[in-house]
């Protein structure tokens, strides 16, 4: 069932036109819509202890041109809360996504975007043989993917020359050389601690950053998310491929989630854009129009790309 909102938001944000829920692999996932019903469709997912909201001035200023549709997450905001452990695995929760756009857009496949750890989510879903009929293009926001960090640090730990010759390199120092040994650390930041994080590290100002009443909910869900993925993936990572079209929005001075950690990427990928902002970690609420024109751009030049193959 689909309810219709307003558009007035007394807090000055952009609220979403639509909220419905639908059945997740293990539970109702809350869904909230800007734009038209029948425009192309953008799904953004968010990361640890966010909710929607993190969303929301993104999704108010690509309304216009796409169908943006949101979500909770499994155990945060408006979502059901499973109560297992292994409930908050990759896996499952790809399995959300892909029961998600299988209600919301059917016969259509979707554009994703995801930020932080909704980035880590919508790689295990880009990495899924159903992506190649149902994603048409994966934008990941300061997230990268876990297995090929973990393989990436497994091949360096093995070869330490060759770890010294890259560290040596000017090129890799740009990706954030010296960071290898805190990525684990860097990655799984204790939700929460967000907001005293964007004081210290001089981001912005603790009123805009959104923060949901199910915190506490929210809290605990991102800390079950990363205590059931980093350290598994990372020491046991697989080889994960993918043909979807992928950008990767780098933070260059995120000091959560380094540059560094994206090394390597193009390996596993078979089509990869990489867009450099010299940004904080939280690119969505800190500067969602550089976020909302990367994702906008990327599309359109796939657009051109295809209308430009000739038709045999």
């Amino acid at each position: 069932m689909t309810e219709q909102l307003d558009s007035a938001d007394p807090t000055g944000a952009r609220q979403p036109h639509r909220q419905s829920t639908v059945d997740g692999a293990h539970g109702a996932l809350a869904v909230f819509e800007w734009g038209a019903v029948d425009a192309e469709p953008l799904v953004l997912v968010h990361g640890l202890s966010d909710t929607h909201l993190v969303w929301s001035a993104v999704a108010a200023l690509l309304a216009d041109g796409f169908r943006v549709i949101a979500y909770d997450v499994r155990g945060h905001g408006r979502s059901a809360k499973p109560g297992a452990p292994h409930d908050y695995r990759l896996d499952s929760l790809a399995e959300d996504f892909f029961a998600l756009i299988d209600a919301v857009s059917p016969k259509r496949a979707v554009h994703v975007c995801g930020h932080g750890w909704g980035a880590v989510q919508a790689w295990e879903a880009v990495c899924d043989p159903r992506a190649n009929t149902r994603i048409a293009s994966f934008t990941a926001v300061a997230g990268p993917n876990l297995d090929h960090v973990g393989l990436t640090l497994r091949e360096l730990a093995a070869q330490p020359g060759r770890a010294l010759r890259l560290i040596a390199d000017p090129k890799f120092r740009r990706h954030g050389a010296g960071s290898a040994r805190t990525a684990a650390q860097r990655i799984a930041y204790p939700p929460r601690v967000r907001t005293w994080l964007i004081d210290q590290l001089g981001g912005i100002a603790r009123a805009y950053a959104p923060l949901a009443p199910t915190w506490r909910a929210d809290l605990a869900a991102g800390a079950w998310i990363a205590a059931a993925n980093l350290a598994h993936r990372l020491l046991w990572p697989r080889e994960r491929t993918t043909a979807v079209p992928v950008q990767l929005v780098v933070d260059t001075t995120d000091v959560l989630v380094p540059p560094f950690l994206y090394y390597g990427s193009a390996r596993w990928v078979d089509r990869l854009w990489r867009c450099p902002i010299p940004a904080d970690h939280w690119l969505p609420v800190t500067e969602p129009l550089l976020v909302a024109e990367a994702i906008a751009n990327f599309v359109e030049d796939l657009r051109a790309a295809s209308t430009s193959i000739p038709h045999q």
